[in-house]
């Protein structure tokens, strides 16, 4: 049974304080976490979080930054592969490499001496499994500017080779209609 008063976290501005934390957030997910939370009772969590917040503010305090930045939302993404035979677009590529990206610079933020002196923050990705493969086999098909690479597939080399052949013909054919064209304008019959 709860005795507080039902406007008691609007007397302490709890609302305000989560617009704010909302506002730092990188991606909607986090949003609707923060959007969803209550006030805790339980002490042990208490006092797990606030050494969370504690080891990132030491962080920050120390330059030794937190590797992570804005980030597209990938649920659908994700979603759409658990579908047999289906092929993400090039956007859905793009967004799923910018996450691994920066789950593997997270992975190499976390080194022996960091795991403990930020135990509490690595405590949070260590169940987290970082497939190394999946960056790898993302990066095969599309470049650092997010495009699908030239040599991504054989079938895709294939048909790069025979567009560029097929400009090369058009290229060689306008050259020998503009040659035979200024001929013919200089009065050579």
């Amino acid at each position: 049974m709860r005795l507080e008063p039902g406007d008691l976290y609007e007397k302490l501005e709890f609302d305000k304080i989560l617009a704010l934390l909302e506002e730092s957030c990188y991606g909607e997910q986090g949003k609707q976490k923060v959007r969803a939370i209550q006030p805790l009772g339980e002490l042990d969590k208490i006092e797990q979080l606030l050494d969370e917040v504690d080891e990132f503010r030491r962080s920050l305090e120390r330059r030794d930054n937190f590797p992570i930045g804005a980030y597209q939302e990938i649920s659908e993404e994700l979603r759409m592969l658990e579908i047999a035979g289906f092929v993400l677009p090039e956007e859905g590529l793009q967004k799923l490499n910018i996450l691994l990206l920066f789950i593997k610079d997270i992975y190499k933020f976390f080194n022996k001496d960091r795991q403990e002196s930020y135990a509490a923050l690595y405590d949070i990705i260590r169940p987290i499994h970082f497939n190394e493969e999946l960056l790898q086999a993302i990066e095969r098909v599309i470049d650092e500017e997010g495009n699908i690479r030239p040599d991504a597939s054989t079938d895709l080399q294939k048909i790069r080779r025979h567009i560029q052949s097929k400009y090369r013909e058009m290229d060689r054919q306008a050259r020998a209609k503009d040659s035979a064209t200024t001929s013919l304008d200089n009065g050579d019959h």
